[in-house]
């Protein structure tokens, strides 16, 4: 009988253990794109030009608060890492954010193409690019087969021929040719 009851005793514990892993992990994911976007602003602001009139230059003041909010990212995600520990589960966590990448593997590979195509975009012109990437990601959502081939094509084709006229025409607006098509 107490067999029982100290099992279940230590499931009821080790449930809450996990929830706070699992949200300490969120927080240390968190702190790390924080800390590492703040990184990269301090950098980018450390570039503004600087004036006769200013001896420390425009960057400075932007430089030290995305600074200050790196180290404080840095002393947070520090802080996770040790509760992360302290609850014990690292095990269990890694095998949970597993299964939640698996799940999720389309949005993350909708991601990638999204950063492929912003790459591709000044070299292959607009049009070009935005069919490559409309057909490919409706493909990856709606799966291949006749039907879906024959709608992705017709989409792609609206949404980027289309609206490449429908600005280049009615609003005098040229959307970039790219590299290929600047001759």
């Amino acid at each position: 009988m107490t067999n029982g009851a100290e099992k279940s005793a230590a499931a009821g514990a080790s449930a809450p253990a996990a929830s706070r892993a699992r949200t300490e992990f969120a927080r240390l994911v968190s702190y790390i794109v924080f800390g590492t976007g703040s990184v990269y602003l301090s950098l980018r602001a450390g570039e503004l030009p600087t004036s006769r009139w200013e001896p420390l230059g425009a960057g400075s003041f932007p430089q030290l608060v995305f600074g200050v909010l790196a180290g404080l990212c840095l002393i947070a995600a520090i802080r996770a890492i040790i509760d992360i520990r302290k609850a014990g589960q690292l095990d269990a966590l890694g095998e949970a954010l597993c299964s939640w990448v698996k799940v999720r593997r389309i949005s993350f590979a909708l991601f990638g193409l999204l950063v492929v195509y912003l790459g591709a975009l000044p070299f292959a012109g607009f049009s070009l690019a935005t069919f490559v990437f409309l057909l490919i990601s409706q493909l990856m959502i709606a799966g291949i087969s006749k039907k879906t081939v024959i709608q992705s094509v017709i989409a792609a084709l609206i949404f980027s021929v289309g609206l490449n006229l429908l600005f280049a025409e009615v609003f005098n607006v040229f959307l970039p040719r790219g590299m290929l098509f600047a001759g």
